[in-house]
């Protein structure tokens, strides 16, 4: 094994094994959340005051718990955002996996598509992007026809329904 794959792996590893500690506290608020609709609901019900949500967050975090999480969970909560804990948690698992740089393509069509489809798009979007990109398949029907693919910022729109739109656009169609 090369020297750059073997640092890469040990820091990985030590990328992993310090954020366990945060992803056990995470894990455990989601799964407490998941689990009881109404608090998720009342956590971002802004008609209550934030000190009220506050509390009720502090029931489910554990006692032992890292301030710096605290504050964390904390900051979600005020802004709005204690609804993306799951995905906050799924991109940290991801990371953890591949180091913080691993890439996720999300490739988004009108249909489901077949295995073989899925990895024709693995084998063009790795060769593009490098082979340890990561990939979610997902369906929208609201694009007609084509594929929507996102690799970080980066978004390549071959959907039919932007095409239609643009030809629309281009004729003064209004719709």
């Amino acid at each position: 094994m090369r020297p750059q794959e073997l640092s890469h792996r040990y820091a990985v590893a030590a990328f992993s094994q310090a954020l366990e500690k945060w992803m056990t506290t995470l894990r455990l608020v989601n799964d407490r959340l998941s689990d009881d609709a109404a608090l998720s609901n009342k956590l971002q019900d802004s008609s209550h005051s934030f000190v009220e949500r506050q509390q009720a967050l502090d029931r489910i975090i554990p006692a032992d718990s890292d301030q710096h999480v605290r504050n964390f969970l904390y900051t979600m909560l005020l802004d709005g955002d204690i609804g993306l804990l799951g995905n906050v948690v799924g991109e940290l698992d991801r990371m953890t996996r591949g180091g913080p740089q691993v890439q996720t393509a999300t490739v988004t069509t009108a249909i489901p598509l077949t295995d073989s489809d899925k990895e024709q798009f693995r084998r063009t979007l790795q060769q593009k992007y490098g082979s340890d990109l990561e990939f979610n398949f997902e369906v929208d029907p609201a694009i007609v026809g084509g594929a929507v693919i996102r690799i970080g910022d980066q978004v390549i729109d071959g959907s039919v329904a932007t095409r239609l739109e643009a030809m629309s656009n281009f004729l003064g169609i209004r719709s």
